[in-house]
């Protein structure tokens, strides 16, 4: 089966999604405990019941270990491990790394993921280690894409990784994406990263993953290799990364080090635990020291798990509420590296912004100095000078803007250290605000479409509601946000005011009928759209003709929904029937 990748909601670069294979479902951002096929302090079946969907082992070790390897042919991968999520398998490339060899060829590894059945594959690439020569680099590259191609003419409906390698040369990586894009492949892990993290490189590991990111296809879920501490798990998912995997859990408590969601403890050195999993609302940190070796170990491994598992739970709920910045702002003052890599993260301005969604469910806090730099309030600055009319007021975040821009996200809904207050239109002035806000939405000239309309207002809170010219409906007015979402009349409004391909989203024959009915336009129809269009943009859905078709919310950038040939790109809220 075809693995399917879906994005629900936005927030930086971050994606909360849900992947498909096999019948077999998870959200993302997602971890993946190891599972080693020889031993395991925790086994598949209890993260199973733990909740974890998708878990990682390695295809090398059971096709090395000859028992192993004929009950795995046997029986198949999933009854060896008696696990019934999905199953994804290395290749043996982490002990190529290491080790410097494998005693396996690229296509007998992918046969035997096959015959095993796997859902989720992995070739038998060339990772690269950081700070090698530019040219041992480049070669190791060439070598995986060949492999990759091979990989690709005989994994048949296996769903395949490809990783993305190129050491640590932001152009290596950037053009590995590229190539690998334009590939039949499901997944794309960012390789050969584990030294960075061990080294604590982790601004260098932004510059890897950024440069991975500019490169790939955005429709495709992205692996960051061997990332299991959840102190990274904010700022990863901040850069666009959507599955984690790691043995830390297990690796840590063999050496009694106790997992935190903003670093690493030692057994020895902890009076009171600062966790209450069911691990240690049980037992106190003096009771797991005096147990024998083995089941410290295990009770360790339970204790990292839950801690891991509820972080990634914490950064999707941030995804979904769109609080994602605060929780890496939060998390990256954990350690000196981590905050110089959050610093690095925001110098990619371009990068973020393009991604970053218009409008969130939730405030924009000012909770540091960083948080200035961060796209919403970047971009909040840049667009304010879209709006010249009406008085200025000084808000305490973003400094002059106009009061007409007082309803309007983020500059209405946002926290700092003083308070600031809206100032509400009256029934005078209140298609003051309207244009004010659909200049600021929408770009200049989009106040000419209001030129003759008027605001009915809500009674109970003195807000406009809907804006109409005659019965003909405009647009409304959201209260929760202050932004403006089009009526069909509006939206072709809009088109006329609005230089081609201003704030539209073109689609193909095929999709014209359905987009008119009111259905969600997909990025597979899409044939061209305004590369301003950013998430939860409110846009024209319009033909080649340039014809409106509907009105919607997108869930994609304009250029990410041209690059995209799966998912959603519009959520249409009205068809023009």
């Amino acid at each position: 089966m075809k693995l399917k990748f879906d994005v629900k909601a936005r927030d930086a670069a971050g994606r909360l999604g849900r992947i498909e294979v096999n019948g077999k479902r998870i959200e993302t951002p997602a971890i993946m405990p190891v599972v080693n096929p020889k031993i395991s302090l925790v086994s598949a079946k209890e993260l199973e019941e733990m909740g974890f969907g998708i878990i990682i082992t390695n295809s090398y070790i059971i096709y090395s270990d000859p028992e192993l390897r004929a009950r795995a042919l046997e029986v198949g991968l999933h009854r060896l491990l008696g696990y019934g999520g999905i199953i994804e398998v290395d290749s043996g490339s982490f002990q190529l790394m290491r080790y410097g060899d494998v005693e396996v060829s690229n296509k007998e590894i992918v046969e035997f993921q096959k015959a095993i059945k796997a859902d989720i594959g992995t070739f038998l690439d060339v990772p690269t280690v950081p700070d090698v020569d530019v040219n041992r680099a480049e070669g190791d590259l060439m070598v995986t894409i060949e492999r990759a191609r091979e990989a690709e003419r005989i994994k048949g409906e296996l769903a395949m990784n490809a990783a993305v390698q190129g050491s640590t040369y932001p152009e290596l990586r950037r053009k590995a994406a590229e190539i690998l894009s334009g590939m039949d492949f499901d997944i794309h892990p960012i390789g050969a990263v584990v030294p960075l993290m061990e080294s604590y490189r982790f601004s260098d590991l932004v510059d890897v993953v950024v440069a991975s990111k500019e490169g790939l296809r955005p429709d495709r879920p992205v692996h960051l290799f061997g990332a299991g501490h959840p102190m990274l798990f904010a700022l990863a998912a901040a850069m666009g990364v959507d599955l984690f995997d790691s043995a830390s859990y297990a690796l840590y408590a063999r050496d009694d080090r106790y997992i935190t969601p903003s670093g690493t403890m030692r057994l020895e050195d902890i009076e009171y635990f600062p966790c209450s999993c069911p691990v240690c609302s049980r037992h106190t940190p003096e009771e797991l020291r005096e147990m024998p070796k083995e089941e410290r170990e295990r009770l360790l491994a339970l204790h990292n798990l839950w801690v891991i598992k509820s972080e990634i739970e914490r950064v999707r709920q941030a995804i979904k509420e769109g609080s994602l910045w605060r929780l890496v702002d939060e998390r990256a003052r954990s350690h000196p590296k981590m905050f110089a890599a959050y610093k690095r993260l925001l110098s990619y301005e371009r990068f973020l912004e393009e991604r970053e969604p218009v409008t969130k469910p939730s405030a924009f806090f000012k909770v540091s100095e960083e948080s200035l730099r961060w796209p919403t309030a970047l971009r909040a600055i840049k667009r304010k000078e879209r709006v010249s009319a009406g008085e200025k007021i000084k808000h305490p975040i973003f400094g002059e803007i106009s009061v007409y821009l007082s309803l309007t996200y983020p500059f209405a809904q946002s926290e700092g250290e003083e308070s600031f207050t809206i100032v509400k239109p009256s029934r005078e002035n209140v298609m003051e605000y309207i244009r004010a806000i659909a200049e600021y939405q929408f770009g200049k000239g989009a106040g000419r479409i209001f030129r003759d309309a008027r605001a009915q207002m809500s009674r109970k809170t003195g807000m406009p509601r809907q804006v109409k010219a005659g019965d003909k409906h405009i647009a409304t007015f959201r209260p929760d946000d202050g932004l403006l979402t089009l009526g069909i009349e509006g939206a072709r409004r809009l088109r006329d005011a609005l230089e081609f391909p201003r704030m539209r989203v073109v689609v193909d024959e095929e999709a014209e009928p359905f987009a008119r009915k009111g259905r969600n336009v997909f990025a597979k129809f899409v044939l061209d759209a305004d590369p301003g269009i950013r998430p939860y943009d409110e846009v024209i859905v319009v033909n080649e003709e340039d014809e409106v078709l509907a009105t919607g919310q997108t869930v994609l950038s304009g250029r990410e929904m041209v690059a995209a040939a799966t998912g959603l790109a519009v959520r249409v809220r009205r068809g023009a029937g």
